[in-house]
């Protein structure tokens, strides 16, 4: 009877090795993708903060064209002020839209100021970048970019003063 009796004393291990790495690797994309969604709303509140800058200091004089240098470099303090040494790594992008003319006063242009941010994440989870890395994956960063559009804010000049 002890012939045909089959040790089994390293099966589990086994097994274990052969499931651990795909749950460690499941485990560390759920981790991943919060990380990524935690930087994303960064990104997306650091593009609101910058679009509301440039469109408070968009303009200086009642009715006028917006000033795209003066909203880059407001704009540029506020990262360096934001993110400190990471501000180097971050691109925000400024334009100024046209998007209409006030049929009551000609002069006065409706612009909108369009703000992207580029935001580079680290990934730090081991095996995640083969798959959500930017190119080249070899850094492990992932480009997140956060775009947002808001009014520049105006004085009209008087409608008398056609």
């Amino acid at each position: 009877m002890t012939l045909f009796h089959k040790r089994r004393e390293g099966q589990i291990t086994v097994e274990l090795m052969l499931i651990l790495p795909v749950l460690m690797l499941i485990v560390f994309f759920i981790l991943e993708y919060g990380n990524i969604a935690y930087h994303t709303i960064i990104a997306n509140h650091a593009s609101y903060e910058f679009a509301r800058i440039g469109a408070l200091v968009g303009t200086n004089k009642p009715s006028g064209k917006a000033n795209t240098g003066t909203m880059r470099n407001k704009i540029n303090a506020a990262k360096t002020k934001v993110f400190g040494a990471d501000a180097q790594r971050i691109t925000v992008g400024v334009k100024v839209q046209q998007t209409g003319i006030d049929p009551m006063y000609k002069k006065h242009r409706h612009e909108d100021v369009v703000v992207t941010v580029v935001y580079p994440v680290r990934l730090i989870f081991p095996g995640t970048s083969w798959l959500l890395a930017s190119e080249p994956k070899r850094n492990g960063f992932r480009k997140v970019t956060a775009v947002t559009r808001m009014p520049v804010e105006k004085t009209y000049a008087s409608s008398d003063s056609k």
